[in-house]
């Protein structure tokens, strides 16, 4: 494990959170949410996948996870729950890290994503409130001028009403 802890610190800088309890996940996750998390199938206080689905339904993102002499129903488990990848022990370090890093580009195109979404959406929401704006001043617009229309039409019959003899 400190291999890995080691391994991810150099590739990721001081960002990589290192905790041994399913428990402490939750309440690091819950102050500082990751980006990606890497999750042992084992913990000693709780399921690994169990863990992993809070962590999912708490914040959408990435969750790798590796154990050791996992039943295929297991890992088939963890893959319903969320979990992106499953290494099973013994794995290359370089087959997590390369896993983990293709997980953090995903995680972030989903967010800009998500984001471009939340733009459009905005963007949608004015045009619709300007074009119901829009609609109710051209409405006002052909009011004021079919009355004017209307006064036009009074004052031109009244005004030849006035100037045309009366017929007997």
């Amino acid at each position: 494990m400190e291999i890995l802890v080691e391994s991810l610190s150099d590739r990721c800088g001081p960002r990589v959170t290192c905790v041994s309890r399913g428990v402490d996940a939750l309440d690091v996750d819950m102050l500082e949410p990751h980006d990606v998390v890497i999750c042992e199938s084992r913990l000693p206080d709780a399921c690994g996948i169990d863990v992993a689905h809070r962590l999912l339904s708490l914040n959408p993102r990435p969750v790798i996870m590796m154990g050791h002499d996992e039943p295929p129903e297991r890992i088939v488990e963890a893959m319903r729950a969320g979990v992106r990848d499953f290494f099973l022990k013994p794995f290359a370090v370089s087959d997590l890290m390369d896993s983990m890093e293709a997980a953090a580009v995903a995680q972030r195109l989903r967010v800009d994503h998500q984001v471009r979404h939340r733009q459009l959406r905005d963007i949608l929401r004015r045009a619709l409130r300007q074009r119901r704006d829009l609609r109710e001043r051209i409405d006002l617009v052909c009011k004021d001028l079919v009355a004017a229309h209307r006064r036009l039409v009074e004052r031109v019959l009244h005004y030849e009403g006035v100037r045309q003899p009366q017929r007997s």
